[in-house]
C-alpha cells in the first residue's frame, strides 16, 4: 500500500520504524566528483547525493530511505537515506508502509 501526500500532513502515528518514505529535495549545485548538493526541507545541514545524469540546479529529486526513528512530540522522522536525515513529518512526499506479520502473543502449554 503506497500513500501519496495530497497537500496534508501525514498522521505521524501511522508511520512506523522500517517504513519507506520519500522526501522531495532540490538540487542546489553540481559538484566535480559526480555528486550534487541538495536542499532538504526542514533539514538545516548541507547534504550531497550521487547526481543523476542530466541533473541541473533547481531540479527536484526524490530521496528515499527507511524510517529509523520517530519523535511524535516534535513531529520529526529520521530517515536512513545514505546518511541519517531528520525532517519534519510534513517534508515526507511519499510513504510506503512495510507489511507486518500479526503475531498472537500467548503462552503455550509445555
Amino acid at each position: 500500500m503506497q500513500r501519496q501526500n495530497q497537500g496534508m500532513a501525514w498522521e505521524i502515528a501511522e508511520i512506523n520504524v522500517g517504513d519507506e518514505v520519500s522526501i522531495t529535495v532540490t538540487v542546489l549545485k553540481l559538484l566535480d566528483d559526480g555528486r550534487a548538493t541538495v536542499s532538504i526541507p526542514s533539514y538545516g545541514f548541507p547534504y550531497s547525493i550521487p547526481a543523476p545524469k542530466k541533473a541541473k540546479p533547481g531540479d527536484e529529486l526524490q530521496l528515499t530511505g527507511e524510517v529509523t526513528r520517530i519523535d511524535e512530540d516534535d513531529r520529526k522522522v529520521t530517515v536512513k537515506a545514505g546518511g541519517l536525515v531528520t525532517v519534519d513529518v510534513d517534508a515526507i512526499s511519499d510513504w510506503t508502509p512495510v507489511p507486518r506479520k500479526k503475531t498472537v502473543l500467548r503462552d503455550e502449554p509445555d
